[in-house]
């Protein structure tokens, strides 16, 4: 068991930093967005908006490796995600990560994980969605702040696919849902039981920490 998990804990470097590598020759600008998606990746999503508050449209993309589907888990290189801003005579590249997009095998049963990417109010948002009789969903949200993309927001919750609270819809039963703004320190949380009883519903503070940067961004486990 102790070998299992080492080889996968090496396959995991060998990716992270294959990833690494491959973000390092993305270039700074570029007068397309095609100047920007690395050899053997691919556009998965993409999303455009304004996010630094100077009336242009800025670009974000999600991109997967083109043989993505052959890989089994664990060894598929990462996805990307990279924040372009638009300028007069292209873009910047002004954030990435290789660890913000799950990857295809990540949402268990359910399949790919990758939900949507969304812009409001100059906040991005990257969403997942996962799981199988007990389904999950995981958002986090950065917003553009001295020079650099900061995670301001999380939300995560998790419910029991199969049980309807008395008509409510599926969702309630066995509710485990929480929500903290890192900018403020206020945290919501929400649990139920799997019979959708009402077990705890409070808001309070979270003492405020330095905020996490977008390139230094990895899911706790």
């Amino acid at each position: 068991m102790k070998i299992v998990t080492l080889i996968i804990v090496l396959l995991a470097l060998q990716f992270s930093t294959f990833a690494q590598e491959v973000l390092l020759k993305i270039p700074v600008s570029g007068k397309s967005i095609k100047d920007f998606i690395p050899k053997d990746y691919e556009i998965k999503d993409s999303i455009s908006g304004d996010l630094n508050k100077d009336g242009l449209k800025d670009i974000v993309l999600v991109l997967s490796h083109l043989q993505e589907d052959t890989f089994e888990m664990d060894e598929e290189p990462k996805r990307l995600l990279l924040i372009l801003f638009k300028s007069a005579v292209g873009f910047k590249l002004s954030g990435k990560s290789s660890e913000v997009v799950m990857c295809r095998h990540c949402g268990g049963m359910y399949g790919d994980p990758y939900s949507q990417l969304d812009i409001t109010k100059g906040v991005l948002s990257i969403e997942h969605y996962g799981g199988s009789s007990w389904r999950w969903t995981e958002t986090r949200k950065f917003r553009y702040q001295q020079n650099g993309f900061y995670l301001i927001g999380s939300t995560s919750n998790l419910f029991w696919n199969v049980q309807d609270c008395d008509g409510k819809g599926i969702g309630e039963a066995g509710k485990n849902f929480k929500d903290i703004n890192y900018l403020t320190g206020d945290e919501v949380i929400i649990e139920k039981t799997e019979d959708c009883k009402l077990v705890k519903d409070i808001k309070q503070k979270q003492p405020k920490k330095p905020l996490v940067k977008l390139e230094a961004f990895k899911y706790e486990l």
